[in-house]
């Protein structure tokens, strides 16, 4: 019977122990099954630091991307020319002696340029219909102006190279980068296609396309909408030579191309009115903007026609 009570005991000594969860000892075993933790200067510098690094994402883009820069000869390219040269056996000059440049496509950004009048609006005409520009902006029913998802996604992955560094610098793991970083992007499209499309007289963009501008449409009545719009028209008066930011305003700053509305204002090129040519549509813009001088009646002649120059 002892023997019956004392195996009893036992088995219930053990089954006690079964139920008890297991505590981890303090020392080098608990710590490491601790999360990382983002430190106080982490957490105040993380959203600065992200706008930093959109702002020189937008700049870099907007201006050797789009604008083409790239295609130039400068410190950049010939270090590109020397990658290809090595890599890949290409060339450094052509059969004449000139310096065999790398091309890229700046998905008819150049080309929307070539069709914007300083007043934002984009020409129509019969005669720029038939040019090989207005040609190449017609398989795009936004004509180069919005943000689609799949822009969106590639600007977001390039984001990553110098994002995720600098984050895990401030202490964020991989998921705590992404879950700051894809809303950030999300929020930058919104506000691109909120400002960029209507700004040309083209519509919203739906949700199908891109990020649906239209979800923010009330920040254009905002101080912050009016200075970006301003800058922007700066960066169409001055032929895409300055103003590259768009949505974040800084590099264009710390690069020394930005050029404030007093000065850009000075260039602004008088524009056909209503009876010269037809439009895409009517800018959306805020009120107090500064207006381009309208050509009178009857008054326009083929230069007045021609838009903002290209960026070359």
């Amino acid at each position: 019977m002892n023997t019956i009570v004392l195996l009893s005991a036992v088995a219930s000594v053990n089954a006690m122990h079964a139920l008890t969860p297991v505590r981890p000892a303090l020392g080098v075993a608990a710590r490491r099954t601790e999360p990382v933790m983002v430190g106080t200067f982490g957490k105040i510098a993380a959203l600065p630091t992200l706008y930093a690094l959109m702002s020189a994402n937008e700049y870099a883009t907007h201006r050797w991307y789009q604008h083409e820069e790239f295609n130039r000869d400068h410190a950049l390219q010939r270090f590109c020319q020397r990658m290809a040269f090595w890599l890949r056996g290409r060339p450094l000059r052509k059969p004449d002696g000139r310096n065999n440049l790398i091309k890229i496509f700046g998905g008819g950004h150049v080309e929307h340029h070539a069709e914007t009048y300083d007043d934002m609006s984009l020409k129509k005409d019969d005669r720029w219909r038939k040019t090989k520009a207005a040609a190449s902006l017609d398989t795009d029913r936004f004509r180069g102006t919005a943000f689609t998802w799949p822009v969106t996604g590639l600007m977001t992955i390039q984001m990553l190279p110098s994002t995720l560094p600098v984050f895990a610098l401030l202490g964020f793991s991989l998921l705590q980068t992404l879950a700051i970083l894809l809303p950030g992007m999300l929020v930058h499209a919104l506000v691109w296609n909120m400002l960029h499309p209507p700004m040309h007289g083209l519509p919203s963009v739906p949700i199908s396309v891109g990020a649906p501008g239209n979800w923010i449409g009330i920040l254009r009545n905002t101080p912050y909408f009016r200075a970006i719009y301003e800058n922007h028209q700066g960066h169409h008066v001055l032929g895409g030579q300055c103003n590259y930011n768009v949505c974040c305003p800084m590099m264009d700053h710390v690069l020394g191309t930005h050029v404030p509305t007093a000065v850009w204002t000075k260039r602004m090129r008088p524009v056909p009115g209503p009876d010269a040519t037809e439009r895409w549509g009517v800018p959306v813009e805020p009120a107090g903007v500064p207006q381009a001088p309208i050509i009178g009646a009857g008054l326009a002649t083929e230069e007045d026609l021609t838009p903002t120059a290209l960026a070359c």
